[in-house]
């Protein structure tokens, strides 16, 4: 029997049966250990970031040197953690992780549904968390609250000599907001992600707060833009949209970070 893994969930308000089915499905994998739980509905909602840290310090309380991080919707394939098994004698390897199939968009950044590579960031979900890595970056950064906290804690490994493996052998099924694919001329294709105006109050707020710590400014400042850009062209709501955006990209200015008060 390989080593077990711990399994890390953090809700917030979840679909029911969305979240008895990511149970479910991982405690069918014969290497998870102990499922882990942190529920930011209870009491005040910390935000994303303290959730996965205080799963990553649960994990370590009882033992575990690695633990699988998922969202409260995500649910993994039969046979995934066998699969990373393969790959956790790679001492430079802090994360490792799936290929995404969402829902509504299909498949998410590979191309590819077999092989692996080593890659700049991915999202938390389905993830296994090398947990002297998270030590050694010191964690996830709590100041986000949420958006943009994977990549944050990407760059971070990256930036202390660790690498990001995803194994496309196996996938994660997943729903990012309200998405859908739209194909474009010249055989490009761009998600709409249809987040509240509140998310993407976060996204525009914590993209250029990460990319000016990690002097990466330009890029997820463009982030932000093609992300106004998408709103205006195809989304609902798009005044109040903006808005919100706006408020967040003035809160960076101005250094307002953690939960967004009302």
């Amino acid at each position: 029997m390989h080593k077990k893994f711990a399994i890390g969930i953090v809700t917030y308000q979840p679909d029911e049966q969305r979240l008895k089915e990511n149970i479910a499905a991982a405690k069918v994998q014969p290497e998870a250990g102990d499922i882990l739980i942190a529920d930011n509905d209870k009491g005040e909602n910390l935000g994303m970031a303290s959730g996965l840290n205080q799963l990553c310090q649960q994990a370590i309380d009882l033992g575990y040197e690695w633990v699988v991080t998922l969202d409260q919707d995500s649910v993994m394939q039969p046979g995934t953690l066998s699969e990373f098994t393969h790959y956790t004698d790679l001492e430079d390897v802090a994360i490792i992780c799936p290929r995404i199939e969402d829902r509504n968009m299909g498949r998410q950044y590979a191309r590819s549904d077999k092989g692996t590579e080593y890659i700049q960031h991915c999202i938390t979900a389905g993830n296994l968390v090398r947990l002297s890595a998270w030590q050694a970056v010191g964690g996830f950064s709590e100041e986000l609250f949420i958006d943009g906290v994977d990549f944050d804690f990407c760059m971070k490994l990256q930036e202390h000599g660790y690498k990001i493996l995803r194994t496309n052998n196996v996938f994660l099924l997943q729903e990012v907001g309200h998405g859908q694919a739209i194909n474009l001329p010249f055989h490009k294709q761009i998600s709409i992600l249809n987040h509240s105006p509140l998310r993407l109050y976060y996204i525009a707020r914590n993209y250029l707060y990460i990319g000016s710590q990690h002097r990466q400014l330009l890029h997820w400042a463009l982030e932000v833009t093609k992300r106004m850009l998408i709103v205006v062209c195809f989304e609902q709501d798009k005044w109040r949209k903006l808005c919100y955006m706006f408020t967040g990209i003035r809160h960076y200015r101005k250094g307002i970070m953690g939960k967004k008060s009302s």
